[in-house]
C-alpha cells in the first residue's frame, strides 16, 4: 500500500492515498496523479515517483513522455527522503548525467543499501569500488 493522507476528490478520485497500490497509481493519468500529489502534498512521494518514472520512461498510454518533467518529480520525492525515488534518481544520474558527482552518487547508494538492503545498490557499489 501507499503512504497515508487525505482523500482526493478534485478529479473525481475518491480514495485516500493510503488506499492506492503502486499498480493503481500507475494506471492513473497525469492529471489524476497530479491531483493525488496536490491533495496529499507531504505524503504523496509514492505518487511523485510513479508519475516521474512514467514521464521519464514513456511506458504509459495515458502519460506522454517528458524526461525533464519526470526527473523533477523523482527529484522532489527523493528530497522528501523517499528511498525508492533516491535509488531511481541515483541510477538515472549514473546513466544520463554528463558530469556525475561520483562522491554524491556513492553516498546515495550507500544510504539506499543501509536503509533498504537493496541488492542492486549493493552490487552497484561493489562495481564502483572494483574500478
Amino acid at each position: 500500500m501507499v503512504e497515508t493522507a487525505a482523500t482526493t476528490t478534485t478529479t473525481g478520485l475518491t480514495k485516500s492515498l493510503a488506499e492506492y497500490t503502486v499498480g493503481e497509481l500507475e494506471n492513473l493519468n497525469e492529471a489524476e496523479l497530479e491531483a493525488v500529489i496536490t491533495a496529499n502534498n507531504a505524503n504523496a512521494n509514492d505518487a511523485r515517483l510513479v508519475l516521474g518514472r512514467l514521464l521519464i520512461e514513456g511506458t504509459s498510454d495515458k502519460i506522454q513522455k517528458n524526461e525533464k518533467k519526470g526527473f523533477n518529480w523523482v527529484k522532489e520525492a527523493s528530497k522528501n527522503n523517499h528511498l525508492g525515488a533516491l535509488e531511481y534518481r541515483t541510477y538515472y544520474e549514473i546513466r544520463y548525467d554528463k558530469q556525475p558527482n561520483m562522491k554524491k552518487l556513492l553516498e546515495r547508494l550507500q544510504t539506499v543499501v543501509d536503509k533498504t538492503k537493496s541488492t542492486r545498490a549493493f552490487n552497484m557499489l561493489g562495481e564502483f569500488n572494483q574500478v
